[in-house]
């Protein structure tokens, strides 16, 4: 069964706003401007945050946004802050057809939890490379990577269903 007309017309206009705003907001975060006043410091926070987590498990230092685990240090830099994900995550949102208030739940709830998955990735990939520094990069680029963008569609996903379309779940059986 294909979609309706007006379905296909509506699915059309949801992937062009999101490629859209996928470029645009690309090129928002890439102004110098930006990368000065959100990139730099999120990259010192999260280094900082992580710093905090992973000191009662071991020797740490942060400087800037360097940071070291048990001898083993990482440069938290633009691409390991969690801006690229957030930002196709935000597009899918702004893009969907919905109410500006979902869209505001939409942001609420997913712009922390992206944080939250990025941070939790920065820690493993510390405990990681202090004690099988083989495997680090191999984690960092196939796996992480992978779990930041998976992790970021399932709040989607969640948020689309749950906050979107709450009715179609009142009164369902399991």
């Amino acid at each position: 069964m294909s979609p309706a007309p007006n379905g296909r017309r509506e699915v059309l206009r949801f992937a062009v706003t999101f490629l859209g705003l996928v470029i645009g907001l690309r090129w928002l975060v890439s102004l110098e401007p930006v990368v000065r006043v959100l990139h730099e410091p999120l990259c010192t926070i999260i280094a900082r945050l992580a710093g905090a987590i992973l000191s009662p498990l071991g020797a740490v230092a942060v400087q800037g946004n360097r940071l070291a685990f048990d001898g083993f240090w990482v440069i938290v830099i633009e691409a390991c802050n969690g801006v690229l994900p957030t930002t196709i995550y935000l597009a899918a949102v702004l893009a969907f057809p919905t109410t500006w208030s979902a869209r505001l739940w939409g942001v609420a709830l997913g712009v922390p939890a992206i944080f939250v998955f990025n941070l939790a990735r920065v820690v493993s990939l510390l405990v990681l490379g202090a004690y099988w520094p083989a495997a680090f990069e191999r984690v960092h680029i196939y796996v992480w990577q992978i779990l930041v963008v998976a992790l970021s569609m399932g709040v989607w996903i969640f948020w689309a269903e749950y906050f979107v379309r709450p009715t179609a779940h009142v009164g369902a059986r399991a």
